[in-house]
């Protein structure tokens, strides 16, 4: 039975969706009293009910205002109180209707002007906000603004079987947020069987994450500066992925991303070789005999052939000392090397074999003189050995394929620093990748090459297991206005996270953004997600970004975005029944993210003995 004192006005208006409503002149203060409890009055950002039938029409208070009573100036009373004389006006969206104790969102139902409103009872705003049917599967966000007393329960499969983005500025609490989220949901679920099905990839741009979430997971602290930093296992298959290795050297679609392709074939001949070193020098002499008739390109391939020595070879001194001794004579058609005073020359093909392909690799083949190379050094090996190869027969163009080499000669030693080539599987399931000691041109390749090679293997082989993959200052990578790189190279790396954020949820691959600057991101990517987290943003262009890709976001939440309190956010998505202003809870000291404001006063007041 509705209680009266509950009763705060009558509709007055019913333009669709909205409504206009008068409140009693009695029921205009901040508080209401009754029965000795004190209960918040309605306002903006408020939830009312409307009775009709057997359910209640429930709406959200967007706007107020006041209006002057008709006839009011004519009164003869000349001590008439203001409140007589005016009308407090609500503006109401119609949110849904509340039957049967549950919350169905939608235009399902329409108030009559006369109608009566009421404020709700606390069990009644708890079932608005009831986003989850049982709480046992769901988490707890943070308490809801304007409900200070009530908390945000969310359906953990609504949110994360779904992409999520979390944005607002720095310092507005996007990094609690993220780890408030999956700390709430690996501790809910991290002691059941079948968590350890899913795995969860952690890209931390700032070295943030490193005490977050649970100290249950694996945390690489990787660096491009020396070799102290942290190895990521990585699969064998990984050297022979010809689009991992497209995306290290940044090679080209028609040209480089098919010589890569042809190497990768040879890479793999070798490693099946029975003899992988009567392979390999079979191939060299195959590769020499080719010099015969391109003497002067012999010469200036020496340096090349000298990498390769050094990498196959324990000491290739004196092979090296041959090779640098070689000239070519009448007019560069011909080989010529003296040794101990005598002359040795390749007039035909039995006296270059003889004298120089023979000479040199008789100084390399003696027990023990050969390395067992294999992974990296192996793969280094093919690249190298198919650049020659194909120039010594004209099947390639060397401005086309120089570039590439360049690029992998520069990139080698920073790939060897960061992964480490693996069979054995990583039991940890959650995985916390700190990029804070890796150059500016690592920070996109490596989050890059870890979300597709995790992807792709998901996609192949993890069959009912589901993958998460979290980015952290995300901007980083899903830039669609970075310049630092060549447009094809930007639009590989674009396309590879909107195929995982079109295609990835039909496998149980799930993306999470977090940034700072929505603008910046692919507005593909943003459009594309079915939770968000918004907090504080104020550049007009990051404010525009969530306006025009967000589609669960209404007017009056929209304007809020630029004013939100710190820790505040706008909750909306298919999580949600509608936006929700919550203040997520700050997480406990030892599992925060590093990303607080130092403290400035404290630094300049510490004395010299504690500095």
């Amino acid at each position: 039975m509705l209680n009266d004192f509950y009763k705060i006005g009558q509709v007055i208006e019913v333009k669709g969706q909205k409504l206009r409503i008068r409140v009693f002149e009695n029921k205009n203060s901040n508080v209401l009293i009754y029965q000795g409890q004190v209960i918040k009055n309605v306002s903006v950002g408020s939830f009312v009910k409307i009775p009709k039938g057997y359910s209640n029409i429930i709406g959200k208070i967007e706007g107020e205002y006041i209006q002057e009573v008709a006839n009011s100036q004519n009164t003869k009373d000349r001590f008439t109180k203001e409140s007589e004389t005016i009308d407090r006006i609500i503006e109401v969206s119609i949110l849904g209707v509340l039957s049967n104790n549950r919350f169905k969102r939608g235009l399902i139902d329409i108030p009559l002007v006369f109608s009566d409103v009421y404020i709700l009872l606390n069990d009644e705003v708890q079932k608005i906000f009831e986003f989850s049917k049982n709480k046992q599967d769901a988490i707890c966000i943070g308490a809801i603004n304007d409900y200070k007393e009530e908390k945000l329960y969310v359906d953990t499969k609504s949110l994360f079987a779904s992409h999520i983005g979390i944005f607002g500025n720095t310092g507005s609490g996007k990094s609690n947020t993220l780890a408030k989220i999956y700390t709430e949901c690996i501790d809910k679920y991290k002691g059941t069987k079948g968590f350890s099905k899913s795995r969860f990839i952690f890209i931390d741009f700032n070295g943030e994450y490193g005490n977050a979430f649970t100290i249950n997971k694996s945390v690489y602290n990787i660096s491009t500066r020396d070799d102290s930093g942290d190895k990521i296992p990585i699969e064998s298959t990984f050297l022979e992925d010809v689009e991992m290795w497209s995306i290290i050297c940044e090679a080209t679609e028609k040209t480089q991303k098919p010589f890569l392709d042809k190497v990768i074939g040879i890479y793999k001949n070798i490693s099946k070789a029975g003899s992988k070193h009567q392979y390999i020098k079979s191939m060299l002499e195959g590769l020499f005999s080719c010099y015969f008739t391109e003497p002067t390109l012999f010469i200036k391939q020496i340096n090349y052939i000298r990498e390769i020595f050094e990498l196959l070879f324990v000491n290739a001194d004196n092979a090296v000392k041959l090779l640098e001794s070689i000239t070519v004579r009448n007019n560069g058609q011909t080989f010529y090397r003296t040794e101990n005073g005598a002359e040795y020359w390749g007039n035909n093909e039995q006296d270059f074999k003889r004298n120089f392909i023979d000479a040199v690799l008789t100084l390399l083949y003696f027990d023990g003189n050969y390395k067992d190379i294999k992974g990296y050094e192996l793969f280094e090996f093919s690249l190298k050995y198919k650049y020659l190869f194909d120039l010594c027969l004209k099947r390639i163009n060397e401005e086309h394929i120089s570039p590439l080499l360049s690029r992998f000669k520069r990139r080698s030693k920073n790939i060897k620093r960061i992964f480490k080539i693996r069979n054995e599987e990583n039991d940890n399931n959650i995985s916390v990748y700190s990029l804070v000691d890796v150059n500016v041109e690592f920070k996109k390749i490596i989050p890059l090459i870890l979300c597709k090679y995790f992807y792709e293997r998901h996609k192949q082989n993890e069959k009912n297991k589901s993958l998460h993959i979290i980015i952290d200052e995300a901007h980083n990578i899903l830039s669609s206005t970075s310049e630092r790189e060549s447009q094809v190279w930007k639009d590989y790396r674009l396309e590879t996270f909107e195929e995982i954020i079109k295609e990835g949820r039909k496998f149980g691959v799930f993306l999470t953004i977090s940034s700072q600057r929505p603008s910046d991101i692919s507005e593909t990517i943003i459009s594309q997600l079915h939770n968000y987290f918004i907090h504080r943003l104020v550049n007009n262009e990051d404010i525009r970004a969530i306006g025009r890709a967000v589609a669960f976001i209404d007017n009056n939440s929209y304007e809020m975005i630029s004013v939100l309190p710190q820790g505040a956010c706008i909750f909306t998505g298919v999580a949600s029944n509608f936006p929700v202003l919550v203040q997520v809870d700050l997480l406990d000291k030892d599992k925060q993210p590093i990303s607080s404001t130092i403290d400035l006063v404290k630094l300049w007041n510490e004395t010299q003995d504690n500095l």
